[in-house]
């Protein structure tokens, strides 16, 4: 006797969004990384980050949008990891600034970063190539 599976509609409901969450969040994480440093290479003094967050914010019509809460700690692992350095810069509206600059090494890495990004979006576009 051949019993199938009762039908199911994996394309909504609360699997569906589950499964969409985790897909959006993954491939966030390592982009994230990759536009905060080359936002920080593209300045052209240091950069604080309430403005890594804007200008990543205002990069496209969509916006990346690096939550406070995630950018931070990020840049503190790229400090301690020697990708940038970071200094304190005074403000005339209110404490001083930790401002960020890249560092060889952290340029280094990111032309790397920059290749693999490109490789693996050459690849996905060519496998999702034709669907509608």
């Amino acid at each position: 006797m051949n019993e199938s599976a009762p039908d199911s509609d994996l394309s909504s409901g609360p699997l569906a969004d589950s499964i969409n969450e985790k897909a959006q969040r993954d491939l966030a994480v390592g982009t994230t990384w990759l536009v905060v440093l080359a936002t920080i290479a593209k300045a052209s003094s240091p950069v604080h980050g309430y403005e890594i967050a804007r200008s990543l914010s205002h990069a496209s019509p969509h916006g990346v949008g690096v939550k406070h809460g995630t950018l931070y700690p990020i840049l503190r692992t790229m400090e301690a990891e020697g990708l940038v350095t970071s200094t304190l810069v005074p403000s005339t509206q209110g404490p001083a600034r930790r401002c960020f600059t890249i560092t060889p090494a952290g340029r280094d890495t990111l032309g790397g970063w920059i290749a693999s990004w490109r490789s693996v979006r050459g690849q996905v576009d060519e496998l999702l190539g034709g669907i509608p």
